[in-house]
């Protein structure tokens, strides 16, 4: 009887009490709806942040227009007698013709999992089967203009505005973990798997589990499923980049394209020391009476020519090693560096399979036998 009393108080004053909501004044540019008080048991800070929020976001947005209404969920269905959750459809009606609007949001908010709040938003429609999206976030946003927030109500109104959404399809093994979206969404990673619903366009997905943490940058596209395979185990310390295998054949061709240039460049050198020494023994020369290692013997007088000459066969000799060696140095660097070796180093990555060998006990001793 108590209770029958007290809601019959109530529905009295929703009718007496002047209420301060205008009528529902869509047009072609604009929806207007309601925001009912969300309801809570264990976050009701959340609860009226989420609240406040939403109802900023339609005041500020051109394509919705906010039907004012002070009020909240629990004390409509206590006049009402509405009872479930969510409401029944015959309820949801008789709130709508309670605040004089064909639209509005109403909704739940809990706490869970550790750190996160999840937010149950219902839209109803005159006519139109109820919509129900869920949102969750970080339980530290208790304030309706923080900027997360805000971001966080703006999100719910597009999915409720029927603006078309993808869907992001994260896997990764049998991880368990949370996945970030954004920066500020947060969605848990279970057994290796998570969906979420975002807008169309780019969007950075990071997965963080024990091991680590990968991140990667997608593209969504609306009404299609986009899939993101992250590697078990693993860690991305470049976001959205493959790992490349290392560079041997193009170190090795530029290490030895600079050595067939060194050697190049000591064979011409020797070759110039060379042609001088022949110079030499040009007609003219004042040493021209010296001839070869005749100068060696000649004591003191043929002594320059003798330097001179064994400069020469010095010089041939380095000249004749290091021009063809430089040469073919330059050339097989050359190959190395500029020819793609991509199907030898796709090669070199399969690994062979390891030789197995088995020791077996006998009679007489040890019986090793394998495959090498």
């Amino acid at each position: 009887m108590l209770r029958l009393a007290l809601a019959i108080v109530m529905l009295a004053l929703l009718v007496a009490v002047p209420r301060a909501a205008r009528a529902d004044v869509s047009s072609a540019h604009s929806v207007s709806v309601a925001v009912l008080a969300f309801e809570s048991e264990d976050a009701e800070e959340q609860a009226d942040a989420l609240t406040g929020s939403l109802r900023s976001r339609i005041r500020a947005s051109q394509g919705w227009s906010l039907v004012e209404t002070s009020q909240s969920l629990g004390m409509l269905t206590a006049a009402l007698r509405c009872s479930g959750k969510p409401l029944p459809s015959d309820c949801q009606q008789r709130i709508g013709e309670q605040i004089k609007s064909e639209r509005y949001i109403y909704g739940y908010v809990t706490k869970g999992p550790v750190g996160q709040v999840t937010a149950e938003v219902h839209l109803y429609q005159k006519g139109k089967p109820d919509t129900l999206i869920k949102e969750s976030y970080a339980d530290n946003l208790k304030d309706q203009n923080d900027d997360t927030l805000r971001k966080v109500a703006q999100r719910i109104l597009d999915r409720l505005g029927g603006t078309a959404v993808g869907t992001v399809v994260v896997r990764m093994g049998t991880e368990n973990g949370e996945v970030i979206v954004d920066g500020d969404k947060h969605v848990p990673l279970s057994n290796g798997l998570a969906r979420v619903e975002l807008a169309p366009g780019g969007h950075s997905v990071e997965v963080q589990v024990a091991g680590g943490s990968q991140k990667r940058n997608v593209v969504v596209t609306a009404g299609k499923e986009t899939v993101v395979e992250m590697s078990p185990g693993g860690s991305s310390g470049d976001p959205g980049r493959d790992d490349k295998p290392f560079p041997t054949r193009k170190i090795l061709g530029g290490g030895l394209m600079v050595l067939g240039a060194i050697a190049t460049t000591v064979g011409i050198v020797s070759i110039a020391n060379w042609a001088s020494v022949q110079d030499k023994d040009d007609e003219g020369s004042p040493y021209r009476q010296f001839q070869g290692e005749d100068a060696c013997n000649a004591g003191s007088a043929g002594k320059e020519l003798c330097d001179f000459h064994k400069d020469s066969e010095r010089s041939s000799i380095i000249a004749w090693i290091t021009t063809p060696t430089g040469l073919l140095m330059l050339g097989a660097g050359g190959y190395l560096f500029f020819v793609d070796g991509g199907s030898t180093e796709k090669t070199a990555k399969v690994k062979a399979p390891k030789p197995k060998t088995n020791v077996m006990p006998t009679l007489g001793g040890l019986v090793i036998r394998g495959t090498f």
